[in-house]
């Protein structure tokens, strides 16, 4: 059965959070969760599978057939579910026909799948069918290609990759003696440098970087308000409660929907692959490992995100962050040492709250701890 709850923040990934918590309600009642803090509040005890989840969010509903031309799996699941649903749904076999073409095969509705809201049905009988109410079940129609594809991979993989991760550095080849890099195996770097990409995506706010909000604001919106205007006197028009916002957030949606099928279904184009290969000869990682007793960190809804430092720095602190655990969190700069050679660094309680400040600053609405008092951590 199709999930309808889809964690952008993987339950597995948050499993390293688990401790015992309590509500604010219920404090006397320990149970085994994660503390969610928003707003700056004291943290409340929660369950890592009821928390960071949107509805079918990843569903691709038949009002996206737009992406299907760039999204061949999504194409064919809808050509299936057409076809079962025109052969075994009514009381008697349902066909289309549009000008002189019958469209009874699957090939047939794929090649006039774009025109479908011009096609007439005829049962078998050649009596006419009912085509709103036909319409109206295919468009209800969703493909689970990108659920499914989340699924069978961070959720099934990601405490091994973590793990192999984590070992890999602890007994990686120093690059010299004295020195805090190690080298470990290209493919578990990669694996590692991945899932920080793919985490990075999968998040609803993703924004490319910045390029999505580029090409909303100064392309889409304005094409699509003066497409929407009923007329040139209406100054007063909002761009925030248009119509033409509404097409121009469906467009991006779609756009969104394409690359994250690239990301699983494609082996080059779009922004995950592009910014992959773009890491893997430019990037290196440093592994923090937290000091026994010297605070953990946390991480948020936004758990994979890019940090531009505002002000100079002693040390620069302008990188990817990505924490992967309470004790350990990953930071992706510019290098030249390759990917595979992972600098290994303990942190202390300064350097465990300037990261956890970073992570706050990037959440988007709450953050998740392993303790319940903000104050605690950063």
């Amino acid at each position: 059965m199709p999930t309808k709850k889809q964690h952008f923040v993987p339950r597995v990934y948050l499993k390293a959070w688990e401790t015992q918590v309590e509500t604010l309600k219920e404090p006397d009642k320990k149970f085994k969760g994660i503390y969610v803090i928003k707003d700056g509040k004291k943290g409340e005890g929660a369950n890592r599978n009821s928390v960071l989840w949107m509805p079918h969010l990843y569903t691709i509903n038949f009002k996206y057939l737009f992406i299907c031309n760039s999204c061949s799996k999504v194409k064919s699941q809808f050509v299936d579910m057409i076809f079962d649903l025109l052969k075994k749904s009514y009381k008697q076999p349902v066909y289309g026909k549009i000008g002189y073409s019958t469209i009874k095969t699957k090939k047939s509705i794929q090649k006039h799948l774009y025109e479908i809201d011009d096609w007439e049905f005829y049962y078998e009988d050649g009596n006419i069918a009912k085509k709103a109410a036909i319409l109206s079940q295919i468009d209800a129609l969703n493909s689970y290609v990108l659920e499914d594809a989340f699924d069978d991979y961070l959720e099934k993989n990601w405490e091994n990759i973590l793990n192999s991760f984590v070992d890999s550095v602890h007994n990686g080849t120093p690059v010299a003696i004295g020195r805090s890099e190690r080298i470990i195996s290209e493919d578990i770097a990669k694996s590692m440098l991945a899932s920080f990409f793919i985490l990075l995506c999968r998040n609803p706010k993703f924004d490319a970087m910045g390029i999505y909000t580029q090409i909303k604001d100064n392309i889409l919106y304005p094409v699509f308000d003066s497409m929407c205007k009923e007329d040139e006197e209406s100054e007063k028009h909002d761009i925030e409660n248009n119509e033409g916002k509404e097409y121009a957030d469906e467009l991006m949606t779609g756009i969104w929907y394409s690359e994250l099928y690239k990301m699983f279904f494609k082996n080059s184009g779009g922004f995950y692959h592009n910014v992959v290969n773009l890491a893997l000869k430019g990037c290196q990682m440093i592994l923090f490992e937290a000091y026994e007793n010297a605070g953990t960190f946390i991480t948020s809804d936004n758990p994979a995100f890019e940090h531009r430092s505002t002000v100079v720095e002693k040390n620069n602190s302008t990188g990817l962050v990505f924490p992967i655990s309470p004790k350990y969190l990953i930071f992706i700069a510019k290098g030249n040492e390759g990917i595979n050679v992972v600098d290994h660094r303990f942190a202390n309680t300064d350097t465990i709250k300037k990261f956890n400040r970073m992570i706050y600053e990037h959440k988007t609405e709450l953050i998740v701890s392993m303790s319940n008092n903000l104050n605690d951590v950063i």
